[in-house]
């Protein structure tokens, strides 16, 4: 007899920017019982077969996204009928894994012959994730970004999923922190999801069950929540409403909402009141790991070299020293074609028939603000935006009474002068069709621009930008030219828990080489709650 006590609430929301709701969602308390129900915040006893959470994220736009995600949706209930859960199914680990990733590539399946036998659905996509509950281990699949977290009072919240994301993949390689991707530009780009492409989906598992604890709270949801409140929000929210499941996913909501509100928000939350075991808040490190990223500390060179020698004999140290030396002439050789351009290709591409995403990080960029105040960044080293460029957010700007230019799924589509003479951008620059509905939600996310509307304009019309002061020998120090007509506003800001140079720079309308030009101190994109940062920018006198 499983003595496992636990409640569950699922609740979804449009938001408030979007005009239909594509998410879709399910919840069991016990699939002993068919069909499959739940009641928000009834206390129920765990059964034999366990219980199940299942959201999904669609996208595609119009209806496709919410077809797509009630296709993926109705693919579980069907597969989780209680005659399917065989004890072959349920006899370990390995066959439970086998054949929740199993759902996921059926409904997969289901999508594309959707999609084949009605065109006018051809694009779309979803996300999913799963959460099975069953002997007091919980067993989590998903494909795409939308999530699974645990929290628990000793603990805190953590994130046991991880994203098929652009923006993890850099993660992975070290290029930015967990921390930066929150603030990160192009979050919305996925590298997974069930959709109608020729691809396979491909689902992930945990690398191991979770063994529940009690007053564990599991949580699922879709980026319309993770993505518009940081997870220490999320954890505050939950610390204070515990007591209540029903309460707790209205207060999550409403705190997405108040954020900006500019996705579908659904979560399915369940809480263990008993009969799970102690919890270990160690046992969440592995989790942190795998999601952060790399860890940051290295071993210097010297050190592997002196370790290596010492522990070998004379032959293998030749060899060792040998590969050393060979590597860091590689290295030296690869960084000086990097930086002549002659390696990589500075273009963002999206594989057809893979999910990796192949990219150049570095990348130096402008930040231009339109004659209405609205600020975007393209990336570019120096000169007006061209035709191809990458740049954010999507929309619509006016450089000057002649000129405007039109940034849609993050390029520049289109410059147009007074003379209407459109420079449009062919689409297999940017990408196939397919691939921008593969690879790209269909999403329109609010961004914020700086805390001043106006930059100098001279007596054209013409927006001035402040220039650095040049040096004899050729350096700068960090200072601004003066500009008629305006003035310079310096400031000291104090670095608070959460804070990253991303969201810094966004709350004073700078970038973030303005930042680190005024900060030399300041080593990679590395700060810490406390750290003092001089601040500078302008405004109309």
């Amino acid at each position: 007899m499983n003595s496992i006590k636990l409640r569950i609430a699922a609740k979804t929301d449009v938001g408030l920017v979007r005009d239909n709701n594509e998410d879709n969602f399910q919840a069991s308390s016990d699939l002993s019982i068919e069909p499959m129900r739940w009641v928000n915040n009834e206390i129920c006893s765990l059964g034999e077969k366990g219980a199940l959470l299942v959201v999904a994220d669609g996208m595609g736009g119009m209806n496709a996204g919410e077809v797509a995600s009630e296709l993926a949706i109705e693919t579980v209930r069907s597969a989780f009928r209680p005659q399917n859960l065989t004890e072959e199914v349920m006899k370990n680990r390995f066959s439970i894994e086998k054949f929740m990733n199993s759902v996921i590539v059926d409904a997969d399946k289901r999508i594309k012959a959707e999609a084949k036998s009605h065109p006018e659905s051809r694009g779309m996509g979803t996300t999913i994730v799963i959460a099975w509950l069953l002997n007091g281990k919980l067993y989590v699949s998903w494909c795409g970004d939308s999530r699974a977290y645990i929290y628990n009072p000793q603990a805190g919240l953590h994130q046991i999923s991880k994203d098929h994301s652009y923006v993890q993949s850099l993660i992975d390689k070290g290029s930015i922190s967990k921390e930066d991707a929150f603030d990160y530009p192009e979050s919305n780009i996925i590298t997974r999801c069930l959709s109608d492409s020729p691809t396979k989906a491909k689902p992930e598992s945990l690398l191991q069950p979770y063994d529940v604890c009690d007053n564990d709270i599991i949580m699922l949801c879709t980026d319309g929540l993770s993505g518009m409140i940081r997870d220490v929000e999320i954890e505050g929210i939950i610390r204070k409403n515990e007591h209540d499941m029903d309460i707790c996913s209205d207060v999550l909501i409403k705190a997405a909402c108040d954020a900006e509100g500019a996705d579908n928000i659904t979560i399915c939350i369940c809480q263990i009141l008993q009969g799970g075991g102690i919890c270990n808040p160690q046992v969440f490190e592995a989790f942190d790991k795998r999601i952060c990223g790399p860890d940051q500390k290295t071993s210097r060179i010297s050190d592997i070299i002196s370790t290596n020698i010492t522990k070998n004999g004379k032959k293998w140290n030749k060899i060792i020293f040998s590969a050393i030396v060979a590597f860091l002439v590689f290295a030296v050789v690869l960084g000086i074609l990097f930086k002549k351009g002659q390696f990589f290709d500075h273009n963002i591409t999206n594989k057809t028939d893979s999910t990796e995403v192949v990219t150049v990080e570095t990348l130096s960029t402008q930040t231009i603000v339109a004659t209405d105040g609205r600020h975007f960044v393209v990336v570019r080293e120096e000169g007006d935006p061209q035709v191809g460029d990458r740049a954010y957010p999507d929309g619509t700007y006016m450089l000057d009474p002649k000129t405007t230019v039109e940034i849609k799924d993050s390029i520049v589509v289109s410059i147009n002068t007074k003379d209407d003479v459109k420079d449009q951008i062919s689409e297999e620059k940017i990408g196939s069709e397919e691939s921008k509905n593969l690879n790209k939600k269909d999403k329109t996310v609010k961004r914020r621009g700086g805390i001043f509307d106006d930059y100098p304009r001279d007596g054209d019309g013409q927006k001035v930008m402040p220039k650095d002061d040049g040096n004899t020998d050729g350096s700068t120090d960090g200072e601004l030219t003066p500009i008629g007509g305006t003035i310079y506003i310096d400031k000291v800001h104090e670095v608070v828990s959460d804070e990253t140079l991303f969201s810094i720079s966004r709350q004073y309308g700078i970038t973030l080489d303005d930042i680190k030009r005024l900060n030399p101190s300041i080593k990679g994109d590395k700060i810490k709650p406390g750290d003092k940062l001089r601040i500078r920018y302008i405004k109309i006198k």
